[in-house]
């Protein structure tokens, strides 16, 4: 049993319902408290308190409470936080803290360790579900029972340097570092129509040309985006905003767009005047380091293998030389009439109906 203390200066917070400008501006606040703060898009950050606590002579508690009481009234944002002696710990803190709460770890390492090994082994970094399924199948099932196996058994089931690296984690130790780094760019797109919109049909069209315009800028620039947001602007000049995490990091502009039409289904308007959309893609990354899950649909694989070709022909003859069949949808989405277009959702030269 380790005996490395462990004073918890560590805090992980959550922010519930950030909009990507929402978290953006949040990481001005939190450098008025420390430094040392790394961005966990979307909706997450690392500070480290070590240093604030003797400048402002408070416990890291008292200053997760400050900033807690901060975000709230300059933006209106709910968080939930955790406080543990490194990431690992400060994380399964937040993780199974009680909503709107800070859950700050004892400083004792004996207390930590009887926190952590009681944990699902879910919630262990370096365990996905393929390997959880398997130390399920052994009968491991808390992060305890996996950090008291022989480390022979954990790199038989895990690998050698995943084992070694398990082991570690399920013994309190975590190597990892808070990184200062901000929270990533993001790119926007915008449509606001000549008169207050009542046809649902109307803003699908306009979220079908976001998601095109966003998919060819993310394409060009090399990039993916892992999430995705979209705000309605009513005649009042009220707004809403919701976003969402994307399955996979994508430049896909039909995945853009399904996500697009969700976010705008769930909102559930009704006979609401919209006077503009607002769609923007975030927590961007290259596109060299996300990983492309094939489909085997034929349909999806053809759309990708299409989308350069039509990036070409825009760059080359003009945007909107080729532009996305107004109302093509995948035909097993519910509520979505097909597009009469070809079957890849593009029509030469015009928005189809």
């Amino acid at each position: 049993m380790t005996t490395t203390p462990t004073t918890a200066t560590v805090l992980h917070l959550h922010v519930h319902r950030a909009g990507f400008e929402a978290y953006r501006s949040l990481f001005t606040v939190l450098a008025d408290i420390t430094p040392v703060v790394q961005a966990l898009p979307p909706d997450s950050a690392l500070l480290q308190l070590a240093g604030s606590v003797s400048y402002f002579g408070s416990t890291p508690a008292e200053l997760a409470d400050l900033l807690q009481t901060r975000l709230a009234a300059r933006y209106g944002l709910v968080t939930t936080g955790g406080l543990g002696p490194n990431r690992l710990l400060a994380t399964l803190a937040a993780d199974t803290a009680s909503p709107t709460t800070i859950q700050t770890l004892p400083d004792d390492p004996r207390l930590q360790l009887a926190f952590l090994h009681r944990q699902d082994i879910r919630l262990l970094p370096g365990i996905g579900p393929a390997l959880e399924k398997k130390f399920r199948r052994y009968g491991i099932s808390e992060i305890g029972e996996l950090a008291a196996l022989p480390p022979a058994t954990v790199q038989r089931v895990a690998g050698a340097a995943t084992g070694r690296l398990l082991l570690e984690r399920a013994n309190g130790t975590d190597r990892r570092t808070v990184t200062p780094a901000g929270p990533p760019a993001t790119i926007s797109s915008s449509t606001r129509f000549d008169h207050d919109v009542l046809d649902p049909e109307e803003v699908r069209r306009a979220l079908l040309g976001l998601a095109a315009d966003l998919g060819a800028r993310l394409r060009a620039a090399g990039q993916v985006a892992r999430g995705i947001e979209l705000q309605i602007t009513f005649a009042d000049r009220s707004s809403l905003t919701r976003s969402r995490t994307l399955p996979e990091a994508s430049s896909h502009s039909p995945a853009i767009r399904d996500g697009l039409y969700g976010l705008y289904t769930r909102l559930g308007l009704q006979r609401a005047r919209i006077r503009s959309v607002t769609a923007r893609a975030g927590a961007l990354a290259t596109a060299k380091t996300a990983a492309v899950q094939l489909t085997f649909d034929r349909p999806t694989e053809s759309a990708r293998t299409l989308e350069p070709v039509v990036d070409r022909a825009n760059a080359r003859f003009g945007a909107g030389a080729l532009k996305a069949g107004s109302l093509h949808i995948r035909r097993d989405s519910p509520g979505w009439a097909r597009s009469p277009t070809d079957r890849n959702g593009w029509a030469p030269g015009r928005l189809s109906r």
